[in-house]
């Protein structure tokens, strides 16, 4: 016989947003996580860098991200993650400086305008100037996932949604497998924090096709790896490429290189996030062929590091068109929507680092809509040994499954003309 389990919130999902919704909720309300796992996450292929708002084309979203930033340097000082404030130099044309300077000025934005870096050069690009960003972050998220999810870690379960029933009210129970046993769960609220996946629920809860494939797009996401004892310990945004530094714990340092695409190859609606996208061999020859030209002693460098690349997907909402995400060009850099089911919201942030933000709007519309009512379910422990194995968790980036390669082996390999 199925378990009933009553409680206040019931979030769909296991990533950095189910988190912090977790931690938002939970000293208010009775709340229960409910994931398939974390192998599929996009929050473990985050690459560790998040800007202090520079980038935003838009006033209120350059101060959301500088909040956020804020609010992350203190938050991961606190728990001990491996981070620090990283000096981040970018090259940007004339007509996105029109765009971005005021919103500098307006949220507060720390500049300098300073030149690249060796051994960085910019000769080879178009028109330009360099900047330097003091208050941007780079971090190890998949530590910081670990410790941020630590206190609520027991309300996080491992488990699958078979079946929402429904009424004129809402969402009334939720049919899930946890743990090899039925349970059926009954919340006031429900809070869709999938990712990707969000579009699947909305599919399941008989959102019409129209509404799924406008409520978010996902695009391919390439990060070209390369790591080495004498990888420059730089981060850096190259026209329409991001250099992401980390140290590894051997002493050699890893550079994430990802190249925003002229023109990104969006899906809308529902995607498989198990199935990876293919590489793009076109756009890996891009990329290394702008870092060529924009580093002196390329060739060298390059045969003493060891090379992989990890493609997954990033998910942008709301759909269908994604330009304006791409461009950072909206004020508020995450996504709320009930889709008109009274007691239902799924959550969508733009970035992992913007989570929380996502999180605090989120639980103003709960406490909006339901007061306590429940106990925390955590008491029924049937639930509690399918918590997550923070032990497992780490980056896609650095899962034991990626394969490292030479640079000739690299090259051969990828078939790649590079000089």
């Amino acid at each position: 016989m199925a378990k009933t389990v009553d409680v206040d919130v019931l979030v769909l999902g296991g990533g950095i947003q189910a988190i912090s919704l977790l931690r938002e909720l939970s000293t208010d309300y009775s709340v229960l996580a409910i994931d398939q796992g974390l192998d599929d996450a996009e929050s473990l292929h985050f690459h560790g860098y998040f800007s202090s708002g520079w980038n935003a084309a838009h006033p209120s979203a350059a101060k959301a991200y500088l909040k956020a930033a804020q609010f992350w340097r203190t938050q991961l000082e606190s728990d001990g993650v491996d981070s620090h404030i990283t000096d981040f130099y970018a090259a940007l044309p004339r007509e996105f400086l029109d765009t971005v300077e005021p919103n500098w000025i307006a949220a507060g934005i720390p500049v300098e305008e300073v030149p690249i870096p060796a051994p960085l050069v910019t000769t080879s690009l178009p028109s330009h100037q360099c900047f330097r960003f003091a208050d941007d972050l780079m971090f190890d998220g998949a530590e910081a996932y670990r410790r941020f999810s630590a206190p609520v870690s027991e309300k996080l379960v491992k488990g699958s949604i078979r079946k929402f029933d429904k009424d004129s009210g809402g969402v009334t129970e939720v049919s899930a497998d946890i743990g090899g046993s039925s349970h059926q769960i009954k919340p006031q609220l429900v809070l869709s924090a999938c990712g990707a996946g969000n579009a699947a629920i909305l599919e399941s809860l008989g959102v019409p096709a129209q509404g799924v494939r406008d409520s978010q797009v996902v695009r391919p996401l390439h990060m070209l790896l390369a790591k080495g004892a004498n990888t420059p310990p730089i981060s850096a945004f190259l026209m329409d490429m991001v250099v992401a530094y980390h140290p590894l714990e051997s002493g050699e340092g890893l550079w994430i290189l990802t190249l925003n695409p002229e023109h990104p190859r969006f899906r809308s609606g529902v995607v498989d996030m198990r199935v990876a996208p293919p590489i793009e061999r076109a756009l890996i020859r891009d990329t290394l062929d702008r870092l060529a030209n924009c580093m002196t002693g390329f060739e060298d460098w390059a045969a003493g590091c060891h090379w992989g690349v990890y493609a997954g997907w990033k998910t942008d909402a709301p759909g269908p068109d994604g330009d304006a995400l791409v461009q950072l060009n909206y004020p508020r850099p995450y996504h709320i929507h009930s889709f008109d089911i009274a007691n239902f919201l799924a959550v969508w942030p733009n970035h992992w680092g913007l989570a929380v933000e996502a999180a605090k709007e989120a639980g103003k519309w709960v406490r909006s809509k339901a007061k306590p009512r429940h106990l925390q379910p955590e008491a029924i422990g049937s639930l509690l040994p399918q918590s997550v194995d923070h032990q497992t968790i780490c980056n896609k980036w650095q899962s034991d499954e990626l394969k490292w390669h030479s640079w000739a082996e690299f090259v051969q390999k990828m078939g790649l003309p590079i000089r």
